[in-house]
């Protein structure tokens, strides 16, 4: 199957450089090897699911919740999510707030059943379990002149109230807070896919109370908003595509409630794992080059997100470039807004098994839903599919000439590295990495620059690299000329390193490739 997805994506972009995809190692041929669940002991992993293991001759059993069925441990402090079932969550004057919450819940789900329900309907459930008013045209929007009558109805009457029953048993179904992964930990955390789907209605209704890092000044928030407070709101059409995704996710998962598993870490490099970049004799990696394929494309291998430092960016709002389309089409990615507090230059979060559900076309403004998308990634012995995504988030240059300094450049280095690094769990596995033009829309990156650093991440880390250019033939054409440059005078990490230190003194002479070209390695090493 891997073998014949990638002689697919070779067929549909012919102008590719660099060694055949099928050459490059993928999750799908070589798989990690896990231990099982109930033999992990790291206290830096929390399961939200008793120890499964994943049978593919019975792909309904379902994992279930670590306490059991029914029985809901609640947490209420800095280091959890504060979930809306919780005690602790009181209203300004004090009074609990999930009675409030459970009772007009049930009234809305009462109505849709009875077919009664309207639009209006859930803007006052929404309300009135927050205590606040809410604007909702974006969610208007789409039911009343997006949808037919019959999508409509069936929302209303079908999807609506499944989505209630998930929201009212957060607690029977999480059975506990989810820990968040906060700034300067390594931690994991591993769920099922009805956990998320849990959580997600949840935000729906936005029903999750503020989090905050209460060691921080308030006024610098840490956590972005996991409520669809401005989802629902009017906005621009392509919010309205999005929130299409978002409901259609909702679709399959009451059709037929998906059984697997999702893993969200969070990693942050030691000082001392950092690479000495001018010492290092790492050779250069391999590398396959296209345009026209899509990074979400390349299955089995590490898939970039090109990421905001609070992952998922744009997401929550009216933001739809990569990062945010990979979100909204893999709608169980969107939990680790919840749960995951902004990153620092040493940290990348991996997440690890999250489905996609829907195709699309276009891209930022022309971004559109497209069809129903069957997810077919094999899944690994923990019942998670064989999608690893990692979110590396650059610098956003409001002057584009502050990336050639020797500091932004190392620090654009160790977030690579980072995020590229493979785990000493998954050393047997050096799978490929898939990624593009980083940080090179909107936080104006320079694409040669980011193609040279990521290069050396990959090299230095000994996996092999695919780069998705983004319709862009003049960067395959040009990358490539670079990378046999070196290749062919055996250039090592150390010589990237010593390029990149002399161009940051000559950055407006010519490009970076242009100096590369044009400065023979002999002259470079006797410098």
């Amino acid at each position: 199957m891997a073998n014949e997805q990638l002689k697919s994506n070779e067929t549909a972009d012919k102008i590719c450089h660099g060694i055949p995809l099928t050459d490059i190692p993928n999750l799908f041929q070589t798989a990690p090897v896990l231990n099982d669940m109930k033999d992990i002991h790291d206290i830096g992993h929390t399961f939200m699911i008793k120890p499964f293991k994943y049978d593919s001759s019975n792909p309904d059993r379902e994992p279930e919740p670590i306490h059991g069925i029914r029985n809901y441990l609640d947490i209420w402090n800095d280091d959890h999510v504060r979930l809306p079932c919780s005690p602790f969550n009181v209203t300004n004057d004090g009074i609990p707030r999930w009675p409030i919450i459970q009772n007009k819940l049930i009234q809305l789900k009462q109505k849709c059943i009875e077919k009664t329900a309207t639009i209006n309907d859930i803007k006052t459930t929404i309300e009135e379990s927050n205590g606040a008013s809410f604007e909702i045209g974006c969610l208007e929007q789409l039911l009343n002149q997006s949808y037919s009558a019959d999508q409509r109805a069936h929302f209303i009457s079908i999807i609506l109230p499944e989505m209630i029953s998930l929201a009212l048993n957060v607690g029977n179904i999480c059975s506990q807070p989810p820990p968040l992964l906060r700034i300067g930990t390594n931690r994991s955390l591993t769920m099922s896919q009805r956990q998320a789907a849990s959580l997600l209605a949840c935000a729906f209704f936005c029903l999750f109370p503020q989090q905050f890092n209460g060691q921080i000044n308030n006024k610098y928030q840490t956590y972005q908003s996991f409520n669809f407070i401005h989802l629902l709101r009017s906005g621009s059409p392509w919010k309205l595509e999005k929130l299409k995704c978002i409901l259609h996710y909702f679709r399959r998962i009451i059709e037929d409630m998906p059984k697997g598993v999702l893993t969200f870490r969070r990693f942050a490099l030691p000082d001392i794992w950092k690479p000495k970049w001018i010492e290092s004799q790492a050779p250069l990696c391999k590398i396959h080059l296209r345009k026209n394929t899509t990074i979400e494309d390349m299955r089995g291998l590490l898939q970039v997100d090109f990421a905001n430092e609070f992952i998922g960016g744009g997401v929550m709002n009216e933001g739809i470039v990569q990062e945010e389309i990979r979100f909204t089409i893999c709608t169980e990615m969107l939990v680790s807004v919840l749960i995951c507090e902004v990153m620092l230059p040493n940290e990348c979060i991996f997440l690890i098994g999250c489905e996609q559900y829907v195709t699309y076309s276009g891209y930022a403004t022309t971004f559109k839903a497209k069809d129903n998308f069957i997810d077919k990634t094999p899944k690994d012995s923990w019942g998670r599919k064989l999608s690893h995504v990692v979110a590396m988030d650059a610098i956003n240059y409001l002057n584009s000439l502050d990336q050639y300094t020797i500091e932004n450049m190392s620090r654009e280095l160790i977030k690579a590295y980072t995020c590229f690094r493979i785990p000493k769990s998954m050393e047997k596995s050096m799978f490929g990495i898939a990624t593009g033009n980083w940080g090179c829309g909107a936080f104006n990156g320079d694409r040669q620059l980011k193609a040279i650093i990521q290069l050396m991440a990959a090299s230095e880390a000994g996996r092999p690299l695919v780069y998705v250019t983004w319709h862009d033939q003049y960067l395959v054409e040009w990358f490539w000329k670079v990378y046999q440059y070196l290749t062919n005078q055996q250039a090592t990490v150390r010589d990237l390193c010593i390029y990149l230190q002399q161009f940051s003194m000559q950055y407006n002479q010519s490009t970076l490739f242009e100096f590369i070209l044009n400065t023979p390695l002999s002259l470079l090493r006797k410098s």
